[in-house]
């Protein structure tokens, strides 16, 4: 392989690996903001608070697998999430706030960070682009609590 054939292969499998290295990015940045957000509440494993705060490990990469799932995730951080849900059995009845005063990329790093915690397969990414969308169109909490409904029953909430 020549000098020359060799400069022009290098520029493209850095173009390759460039998505790689901005999620990870995204993914150490989302850690540094659940750390100081959301650990308090939902633990530094994401295993949750029995009866408080549903646990986050091992579901949000799930629920994020679809794109519902993917905007009600973004939902619950743009709106908050009041009332009571039901996760896995357990009864939760605690109060988690909007966080509508984030970014859209810092929700979406958030949610990216949080979809890989416990979560063996590779977790579908958020973008500023789907917290954005959902931003423009804010829901109360009736509607968020109907949506997760809808989403359970069709299977997208485990």
């Amino acid at each position: 392989m020549t000098t020359k054939t060799r400069f022009r292969i290098m520029p493209a499998a850095l173009l390759c690996l460039m998505p790689l290295m901005v999620s990870q990015a995204i993914a150490a940045d989302g850690a540094t903001l659940y750390r100081g957000k959301c650990a308090m509440c939902h633990g530094p494993a994401g295993a949750g608070r029995p009866g408080a705060f549903p646990p986050l490990a091992g579901r949000v990469g799930q629920i994020a697998g679809n794109p519902d799932g993917k905007a009600y995730l973004a939902a619950v951080l743009v709106n908050g999430l009041h009332g009571p849900i039901t996760v896995d059995g357990q009864s939760y009845k605690g109060f988690m706030p909007s966080f509508r005063a984030l970014s859209d990329e810092d929700i979406a790093a958030v949610l990216a960070y949080v979809g890989t915690v416990g979560n063996s397969a590779a977790p579908a990414g958020m973008s500023a682009q789907d917290v954005a969308s959902v931003r423009a169109a804010p829901m109360d909490a009736a509607a968020l609590q109907a949506k997760r409904a809808a989403l359970q029953t069709a299977h997208v909430i485990p």
